[in-house]
This record gives structure tokens, C-alpha cells and sequence, in this order.
């Protein structure tokens, strides 16, 4: 008799133990499934941030062009040449926060930045203001950085 109820213990032991395996199996795999989720959730966050962020540089590099535009309208040397760094900054900083541009984007990141530079070693080369040739030529490179390589870059990261 003792034997029976030994078999039976056994027995029922092995289905609570069978019982319990089925139901952590189970817990694993919502488990997963939550952890995949939340997986999920955090690189759609990430990526609307970096795409707000990437809107919010886009504003204050045009902003930044704009101004520049402005400087050399009035033959403002001086702050000009404050300009030029900033503005090569910000694009070589949306360049490296955005490894996902094209090869194409980032050729037209360096040739605006080269272009940058190719402008200030001009102005400052010059002695009195700006000749009025010179930013006539300088805001109609700007403007077309402006009109389209920040346009494709919104289009791009957004």
C-alpha cells in the first residue's frame, strides 16, 4: 500500500512539475514577446528624436545661411568671418549625427563645406569690405545650398 501511495505521489509530483515547466514556458515567451515590444517602442522613439532633432539643425543651419546672406549683403566682413566656421560646423555635425545620408548627401555636405572655406580665405584676403561682385557670387552659392541640398537633407532625415 505504502508503495501505491509512493507511485502515486510520484505521479502527481511529475504533473505538478509538468504543470509548473508549461507555465514558465509560457511566462517566457510573453516575456519575449514584451521585451521585443519595448524593443521596438524605444527605436521608433529614437528615431522620431533623431528625425526632430534633425528638423531642428536643418532650421538653425538655414537660419545661420541666411544671416551669412545678410553680412554679405551689407559688406559685414568682420561677422562674416564668425559665420563661416559656425556654419561648416553644423554641417560637418549633421554629417557625422546621420550615418544613414547617402554617399551622394555627403559628397554635397563636403563640397558646402569646402565652398565655406573657399569663402572665407577670400574675405579674408580682402582688406576693406566685401565688393559687391564677390557676395553677389557667394549668396548665389549659398542660396543654392540652401534651396536644395537642405532640402533633400530635410527630405532625407525625415
Amino acid at each position: 500500500m505504502l508503495a501505491e501511495i509512493g507511485s502515486l505521489a510520484s505521479i502527481a509530483g511529475l504533473l505538478v512539475a509538468l504543470v509548473g515547466l508549461g507555465f514558465a514556458l509560457l511566462q517566457l515567451s510573453r516575456l519575449r514577446g514584451e521585451t521585443r515590444a519595448a524593443r521596438q517602442a524605444a527605436e521608433e522613439t529614437r528615431r522620431l528624436l533623431r528625425r526632430d532633432l534633425a528638423g531642428t539643425d536643418l532650421t538653425r543651419l538655414s537660419e545661420r545661411i541666411q544671416g551669412l546672406m545678410e553680412m554679405h549683403r551689407s559688406g559685414d566682413r568682420a561677422r562674416a568671418l564668425d559665420r563661416y566656421p559656425e556654419i561648416r560646423r553644423l554641417f560637418l555635425e549633421i554629417r557625422r549625427q546621420h550615418p544613414n545620408l547617402t554617399a551622394e548627401h555627403r559628397l554635397q555636405i563636403q563640397s558646402a563645406v569646402n565652398a565655406l572655406t573657399n569663402m572665407q580665405n577670400q574675405v579674408e584676403a580682402l582688406t576693406g569690405e566685401v565688393p559687391h561682385e564677390m557676395s553677389v557670387e557667394f549668396n548665389l552659392i549659398l542660396s543654392r545650398y540652401q534651396a536644395n541640398l537642405l532640402v533633400e537633407l530635410e527630405d532625407r532625415l525625415q
